[in-house]
C-alpha cells in the first residue's frame, strides 16, 4: 500500500466514524403519537391544523379505540400515546417501560354513576344491580362511590357489561345503575336515569396523560419538546379564540351544533403550572394516583402483581419554557 494512503487511513476512519455517529443520532422517522377520539386529546389535533406541529417531526396517529392505541404501543408502532393512567399501568404490567410527560385532562364530573330515580342516595345502592365495564376506570368510580356510602363491593351486585350495552340493559330492567360517561350518560338520562355520583367528588384521580417509551426520550428529545409546546400553544388558543378553535376541533369530533360549546364539560385541562404541580415532587401526584389505581386494580383482579411506579413522572419537557 502506498505510504500516502497509509497515512490517510486514520483520517478516513475518523471521517467514517463521524458519519456513522451522525446517522445514529438522527431518528429514522417522526415521533409517532397514538390517540383515539376524546375531547381531552383534541388540542393536539388543533395544534396540527394550526401548523404548530410539523408532520416531519411529530405524526399523530388516530386509532379506533384506546385498546388499539395500547396494542400499537406494545407492538412498537408508536413511541408515545394519549391514554388514561390506568391504561398506562396495564401496559407497564405487560412489560412496557413508560413515563408520563404531560397531563391532558382531569375528570371533574365527566365520569358518572347514573341510577333509577328512586335511588336517591349512595346508600340506596345496597343490594342493587350496577352495570360496570370491567376496567380500572370503572372500578375506581364504583369504589369511590361505595367508599362515600360506607358500603363494600359485596353489598352491591356488579353486572359486568360494555358501556354501549348499558342503556338497553336499563330499558330491559336488568340493572338499577350504571358507571358510565358521555355519550352514554346522556342516553341513560333520556331513558329516565338520574345522576347519582360523579368524578368531581374525587377530582384529580382520573387523568388522561401523554405516555412515552423511556427509550424514546433521548432520541426524540427535540420532537417531544415540540409536541409539548405545541400542545400548550393550542390550549391557549382554545382560551383566546374558543369559537374558532371549537369549529376546527369539531371537524373530527362531529358533535351536534348545540353540543360543540360543551365538548370540555366535566373536564379540566391543566395548564403548565398545574401540570408541574402533578408531575414534580417525590412522590408526585401522578405517582400517588398510580399507587391508588394499582391497589384498586389488584382488588378487582385487573393486575396480577404490584408495579414499581416511583419513576413514572417525567416533568422535564413541561419544565422547558419556549
Amino acid at each position: 500500500m502506498p505510504e500516502v494512503a497509509v497515512r490517510q487511513l486514520p483520517a478516513l476512519i475518523l471521517l467514517f466514524s463521524s458519519f456513522l455517529l451522525g446517522a445514529c443520532e438522527q431518528t429514522p422517522h417522526p415521533l409517532r403519537v397514538g390517540t383515539n377520539v376524546w375531547p381531552g386529546y383534541e388540542p393536539l389535533y388543533l395544534a396540527r391544523e394550526q401548523g404548530y406541529l410539523s408532520e416531519d417531526a411529530v405524526r399523530l396517529i388516530e386509532l379506533p379505540s384506546a385498546t388499539d392505541v395500547m396494542s400499537a404501543m406494545s407492538l412498537g408502532h408508536i413511541e408515545a400515546a394519549a391514554l388514561t393512567l390506568d391504561e398506562v399501568l396495564t401496559l407497564m404490567a405487560d412489560g412496557e417501560d413508560l413515563v408520563v410527560l404531560l397531563i391532558f385532562d382531569i375528570s371533574d364530573g365527566a365520569d358518572v354513576i347514573m341510577a333509577r330515580p328512586e335511588i336517591r342516595t349512595l346508600q340506596d345502592l345496597k343490594g342493587r344491580k350496577i352495570a360496570v365495564e370491567i376496567t380500572a376506570l370503572g372500578a375506581l368510580i364504583l369504589q369511590a362511590a361505595l367508599d362515600h356510602a360506607g358500603l363494600d363491593v359485596d353489598d352491591v351486585q356488579i353486572v359486568p357489561a360494555p358501556l354501549n350495552t348499558h342503556t338497553q340493559q336499563w330499558r330491559d330492567s336488568h340493572i338499577d345503575a350504571a358507571v358510565t360517561f358521555e355519550p352514554y350518560a346522556t342516553e341513560l338520562a333520556q331513558a329516565g336515569a338520574v345522576r347519582l355520583f360523579d368524578s368531581s367528588a374525587i377530582k384529580g384521580q382520573i387523568v388522561d396523560v401523554l405516555a412515552v417509551q423511556r427509550s424514546a426520550l433521548e432520541p426524540f428529545d427535540h420532537q417531544l419538546k415540540t409536541l409539548v409546546e405545541a400542545y400548550f400553544k393550542a390550549r391557549q388558543q382554545i382560551i383566546d379564540q374558543p369559537q374558532q378553535s371549537y369549529q376546527i376541533m369539531n371537524q373530527r369530533l362531529g358533535l351536534a351544533a348545540d353540543d360543540i360549546p360543551h365538548m370540555f364539560d366535566g373536564l379540566e385541562l391543566p395548564d403548565r403550572k398545574h401540570n408541574l404541580s402533578m408531575l414534580r415532587e417525590s412522590p408526585s401526584q401522578i405517582e400517588r394516583n398510580a399507587h391508588q389505581l394499582i391497589d384498586i386494580m389488584l382488588r378487582y383482579q385487573l393486575l396480577d402483581q404490584h408495579l414499581f411506579v416511583n419513576e413514572i413522572s417525567y416533568p422535564y419537557f413541561v419544565e422547558q419554557q419556549p
